[in-house]
């Protein structure tokens, strides 16, 4: 399982007057809005709508997604409540796999540089005052763009050390607007369970305007 803290706490700063709507409701077949505008839409507003073996997330969030697994599928998210988010597993029942929800990371980057001296460090066999040569000549530099920080790497050399195989290396992580729809999927999912086992269906249902 994986717990993202930043995007965790934006997701709940940006959903605090969120309200749920039932739309519909029909065995397999949902749709559900959380919106702070309940006669609207309002900003980061979203709506989970599922069908047999499909989940679908859309609104002001970004893309919007498609999950597909089981023919429940908040059964399928139901499975992982207790533990956070799991975009690894959950990633891989999107059309387009892992590699949609996907970006370059410069944060990733640099942490795994870091490791990666650390760990050579720790064997030997690193000279002394490479660590110093590391911060003037990478991770001193702007690593923004994906190929120009590649090239950095592959050109680092010092005394002899280099980094081995660094365009194979992975540098991506999942992009923040899917982490925070996975937090939105899972907290979706609990505000209606939560609602149908105090079988308050009725207040979530949408109200009649005025005349």
């Amino acid at each position: 399982m994986s717990h993202y803290p930043e995007i965790a706490a934006r997701f709940t700063r940006d959903t605090t007057r969120h309200q749920m709507t039932v739309l519909h409701d029909d065995g397999l077949y949902r749709h559900l809005r959380f919106t702070s505008n309940p006669r609207g839409y309002g900003e980061y507003w979203f709506d989970l709508i599922t069908w047999p073996g499909r989940l679908a997330m859309c609104g002001d969030v970004g893309d919007d997604y498609v999950f597909s697994r089981l023919p429940d599928m908040f059964e399928f998210f139901r499975a992982d409540s207790r533990m956070g988010i799991n975009p690894h597993y959950w990633a891989e029942k999107l059309g387009g796999g892992r590699r949609s929800v996907k970006t370059y990371s410069e944060e990733l980057l640099r942490q795994r540089v870091v490791e990666q001296f650390v760990e050579d460090a720790k064997w030997g066999g690193v000279p002394a005052g490479t660590g110093k040569h590391l911060r003037t000549w990478v991770l001193n530099e702007d690593l923004s763009d994906e190929y120009t920080a590649r090239q950095v790497l592959e050109d680092f050399a010092f005394q002899g050390y280099e980094f081995k195989d660094v365009w194979e290396w992975d540098f991506h992580d999942y992009e923040p607007s899917f982490l925070w729809c996975c937090y939105a999927i899972q907290w979706g999912i609990a505000r209606y369970d939560r609602v149908r086992k105090y079988g308050l269906q009725q207040l979530a249902e949408p109200k009649a305007a005025a005349s």
